[in-house]
């Protein structure tokens, strides 16, 4: 009995060791690691072979301070072979369940050296013929180098690469502290244009690329000094990191942003050899918001998989925030919308189920990042934040939040009670709850009734919650007279009197509410005699949203499709060009296959009423891209051919 006893209660603790070694990274492990572990240092090598049939390998030199003689553990999936230099002595380490265990008794309280040589897991990489570049997430950092894979464990970095004749390597800023998944690698055989502004030296490494296209690369080095000027003013924090280099791609599904460096896609960049002024701003959006990661992602990184989603809302804002100035004046508002407004609209109008947060175990993480969810929704809630607490108090609480946590980790909420504290009436956490941490989008239905103007704002989830916020609605009465009015909704309920009834109502005038916007269906019917007559491009542009929002939930019908006719026919603008556009496709593929096509002819005439290059231009990309008619597609390949 007593041996059974015995042999019970070592099969007991073998069994209790082996769950501290489990595979990936367990919660016990970093939480021992980070405390017990500091100052962590990197010295990598990477022998790059010339083709994909070759694994990459190489040496790892990581030193530590340990608080205590203890266990060390590093994460790793690749191949190793068990021989290391423990503080500058060969020992043997063992490799079990995707771990590499430095035992106790060859450790020492201070500093430590660990030295290994790797052969990197093929999931690491990106590998193609004459290039390879690695796209980290949290936690796959061991993928390829033996580490402690964890973000809170920040270390600086250093990177020698041996690679093939006439390859270039780019990799992360080191010298800053960063978390293992914020560490980067690319290499292959690659073209390269260099910048020197404001004494930093800006590199762009590219390949497969048209002259007409590497002829725009200097703008885009000149975008991203704009954008790091911008954002240094805006935070108040200088960018920290040595280097500037941007990477342009044609494979890689996402950009992404590491510590001095940026990964683009060149599908992003380069959608035509000649863009367009959409094109273009679309361009700085995009190098804005990358830039911006620096400061939330880089700087100050949002804690695990989690809160991905802050760093993605609050790089969205700064972006926002700085390509708006960049535009004239009357062109911010609307561009806001065209961006932003009409895509968080129609991706919550097919999925209403998304927050802005999300539950990581209930959704597939990678999907939602590469999802325009997360960003265009953000957009209106941080300038609903904005509205409520006031812009200058905004900007002070993200600079404070950026000084609490400089090269730290941090959450949302630290950044709600920040303003919490300075606005304490403006009830920054019952918006947060609602905005960030609640699904879906609020109906918001207007009518007159008994000389009063009633607001009312319903949740369609039934949960009886409401989305505080401002937003304008446009009174037009007999002989044109007309006036806008303020709505604030802090209630689910607002009523305004009114000295007479409005012939006709535009609500959400100037586009800065969030939700679906109805009225009455005598005053719904009329909202597509408004187009043509509504003057100002950003409330025209704002009625076009509304119009479309309310054809899709079938409260217009799609004969609206001719009053996007008549306003295209004298339409300059060409943001509000791009939407109408797209409008006016979107109502011909709603049609029978017979009435599509003759649609589709109808926006094609349009080219012989408005004569305007930007005009032809939107028009002839997109109906390339959408036309299923054959006449059009042939009308289509002879004006190509004409062009070419």
């Amino acid at each position: 009995m007593k041996q059974i006893l015995t042999i019970l209660l070592c099969l007991l603790t073998l069994g209790a060791g082996a769950q501290k070694r489990e595979k990936g990274v367990t919660m016990t492990l970093p939480e021992q690691r980070a405390a017990t572990i500091s100052d962590v240092r990197y010295d990598l090598t990477f022998n790059i072979p010339a083709t994909p049939k070759e694994r990459l390998h190489g040496t790892a030199i990581v030193s530590f301070l340990l608080k205590e003689k203890a266990d060390v553990t590093f994460d790793f999936q690749g191949r190793f072979s068990g021989a290391c230099l423990v503080n500058g002595k060969k020992r043997v380490a063992t490799m079990r369940h995707e771990h590499i265990i430095i035992p106790k008794k060859i450790t020492k309280k201070g500093l430590n050296s660990v030295e290994m040589n790797f052969v990197s897991s093929e999931k690491a990489l990106k590998r193609h013929k004459d290039y390879l570049y690695t796209l980290t997430t949290p936690g796959s950092a061991r993928q390829w180098f033996p580490c402690f894979d964890q973000p809170d464990l920040r270390a600086t970095f250093t990177t020698q690469t041996n690679m093939p004749e006439g390859w270039k390597a780019l990799v992360s800023d080191g010298k800053t502290p960063m978390s293992t998944s914020h560490y980067a690698l690319m290499a292959g055989r690659f073209e390269e244009q260099q910048l020197t502004r404001d004494e930093r030296h800006l590199r762009v490494l590219y390949r497969d690329l048209t002259a007409e296209q590497k002829e725009q690369l200097p703008k885009l080095m000149e975008e991203a000094v704009q954008a790091l000027r911008w954002t240094e003013g805006y935070t108040g924090i200088k960018y920290p990191f040595e280097t500037v280099n941007i990477a342009i791609l044609p494979s890689v599904p996402e950009d992404m942003e590491r510590p001095g460096a940026m990964l683009l896609s060149d599908k992003v960049f380069f959608p035509n050899e000649k863009p367009s002024r959409d094109d273009q701003q679309r361009r700085l959006g995009v190098v804005a918001h990358e830039v911006a990661h620096q400061w939330f992602g880089s700087i100050v990184t949002q804690n695990g998989t989690e809160e991905t989603w802050a760093k993605e809302v609050l790089a969205n804002f700064l972006a926002d925030e700085m390509t708006r100035q960049q535009l004239p004046k009357g062109d911010r508002d609307l561009n806001f919308l065209q961006v932003h407004q009409a895509r968080a609209l129609a991706f919550d109008r097919t999925d209403a189920t998304h927050p802005i947060a999300w539950n990581p175990g209930k959704h597939n993480h990678a999907a939602l990042l590469s999802d325009d969810i997360v960003c265009d929704k953000s957009a209106v809630m941080m300038r609903a934040l904005g509205d409520i607490v006031g812009q200058k108090q905004l900007q002070g609480a993200l600079q404070q939040f950026i000084r609490n946590n400089y090269l730290k980790h941090a959450s949302w909420d630290e950044l709600v009670a920040i303003l919490d504290q300075q606005v304490p009436q403006a009830g920054v956490r019952t918006f947060s709850d609602v905005w960030v941490k609640q699904k879906g989008m609020p109906v918001i239905h207007t009518t007159y009734r008994d000389g009063q103007l009633i607001i009312s704002q319903t949740d369609p989830l039934g949960r009886g919650i409401f989305w505080p916020q401002k937003f304008d609605i446009r009174l037009i009465y007999d002989l044109e007279r007309s006036r806008t009015i303020t709505v604030e909704m802090t209630h689910p309920t607002v009523s305004i009197k009114l000295a007479h009834q409005p012939s006709s109502i535009i609500p959400n005038y100037s586009g800065r509410g969030y939700g679906r916007f109805t009225l009455d269906k005598a005053y719904s019917q009329k909202l597509p005699l408004r187009l043509i007559v509504t003057r100002g491009d950003l409330h025209r542009y704002a009625l076009l949203l509304t119009l479309y929002d309310n054809y899709l939930m079938g409260n217009i019908p799609p004969s609206y499709f001719g009053e996007l006719y008549r306003d295209m026919v004298k339409e300059k603008n060409p943001l509000i060009m791009e939407t109408a556009i797209s409008h006016m496709i979107s109502i011909a593929a709603n049609m029978p296959p017979r009435d599509r096509q003759t649609l589709e002819q109808c926006i094609m005439d349009l080219l012989a009423e408005n004569r305007r290059p930007e005009f032809r231009q939107t028009v002839v990309r997109q109906m390339t891209e959408r036309a299923t008619s054959p006449a059009v597609r042939e009308q289509l390949r002879q004006m190509t051919q004409t062009t070419n």
